[in-house]
């Protein structure tokens, strides 16, 4: 049996070309279909897992599906904005656990999103301290565990310039880093989480300045302009501590800072309802089900995946042909060889084993190549497809 296996490689070698091929479309045909099941199976398992809490986001009425990919995955600012007193409102009703959401800033040049909040939204999403406190005090921030390695020990954090077209009076302050987060494979490992008076800091509604630096009128770009008193300080300082946190003031109506959206938590069911009907005729705000939400996107994306299964099928039926045909033409040009094994007494039954070990051989690397391809397709989609 060895020296058919010998025999088997030998030649394999010698139309090494021709195996490699073949063993490479197999390899695809079968790795692609796999890859692609697990893939969208991974994701619809994240997306439910993420979209079970909260159960329910209010936000500015606008694409509802932006709502809750934004909130819920911290990719970026909303194009529409609530005010903080449009949450009040919820933080009064005892029958539902209300966090306020700012997502506007971010750190890192845009890796870490900054995440104005209470300590209300890490209690509901059970999010547990590693080390450190909570943000108690202006200025301070609690980091999720993957800003946590990035830092490596670090105690402040920039946040990052303005964008071009921003506004000019917004300045990147230096965060104290009271606390990390236990990783919860989520995307709050890549959280920064601030208080709601440092998120409105980083906005440009207060500042901190010595008394004396009463600065100048405010500009048509700055978000304090029309308010009565409001101005813009010469001087401003940027690293918040125990020395100048008293110093700090905003200007302004409070009620009327923005925020992005609210994730509420409701305490009973009959809170839940009552609550989506409250605001089916609000022209300002809506309510959403981040679970139906992201069921709809995932009705398209197996649509899609349907589309590819069909194409996946096909590519595997070339495949199928392609072997067989590449081995029917194989044995009929190796048909001199083969008659010249059976002249030198080798039986007919040796003979076919030789081909069946052949066959065996390039179907094994077909295998292992199609596991290879598995794993490197599966490593690369979470930085090609990830939502976070």
């Amino acid at each position: 049996m060895s020296g058919i296996i010998r025999l088997a490689f030998s030649y394999l070698r010698s139309q090494w070309k021709l195996a490699v091929t073949l063993v490479v479309i197999i390899g695809l045909a079968i790795a692609l279909p796999i890859t692609a099941n697990r893939v969208v199976s991974r994701y619809e398992r994240e997306l439910t897992a993420r979209s079970a809490s909260p159960p329910l986001l209010v936000g500015a009425r606008g694409d509802r599906f932006d709502l809750v990919l934004r909130s819920q995955f911290f990719v970026g600012e909303l194009q529409q904005s609530m005010t903080y007193g449009e949450f009040a409102s919820l933080k009064q009703n005892e029958e539902l656990v209300s966090a306020p959401l700012h997502l506007v800033h971010s750190s890192g040049q845009g890796a870490w999103p900054v995440v104005g909040t209470t300590s209300v939204y890490l209690t509901a999403q059970q999010l547990e301290l590693e080390r450190g406190a909570v943000f108690a005090e202006l200025g301070t921030c609690v980091v999720g565990a993957e800003v946590a390695e990035w830092l490596q020990g670090a105690s402040t954090l920039k946040t990052d310039l303005p964008g071009t077209f921003g506004f000019g009076d917004m300045i990147p302050y230096d965060l104290q880093v009271v606390g990390s987060l236990v990783r919860s494979n989520s995307p709050d490992d890549r959280a920064v989480f601030v208080s709601l008076e440092t998120a409105w800091l980083l906005d440009g509604y207060g500042h901190v300045h010595q008394e004396s630096d009463v600065g100048t009128a405010v500009n048509r770009n700055s978000y304090l302009h029309g308010v009565p008193g409001a101005h813009i300080p010469a001087d401003s300082e940027a690293h918040i501590n125990s020395q100048n946190r008293h110093l700090v003031h905003f200007h302004g109506d409070r009620t009327d800072y923005r925020i992005s959206a609210v994730g509420v938590w409701p305490v009973t069911s009959e809170a839940s309802a009552l609550l989506k009907v409250g605001y089916q005729d609000n022209r300002q705000l809506q309510i959403v089900v981040p679970h139906d939400e992201f069921g709809k996107l995932m009705q398209q994306v197996v649509k899609v995946k349907d589309v590819l299964d069909l194409v996946f099928a096909l590519l595997l039926f070339i495949a199928v042909v392609m072997v067989i045909t590449t081995t029917y033409q194989s044995v009929q040009l190796r048909q001199t060889h083969l008659e010249t094994m059976r002249y030198l007494g080798c039986a007919v039954s040796r003979v076919r084993l030789l081909l069946i070990t052949e066959f065996g051989v390039l179907a094994g690397f077909a295998v292992l190549t199609s596991i290879l391809f598995t794993i490197l397709f599966e490593a690369i989609a979470p930085s090609l497809l990830s939502l976070f």
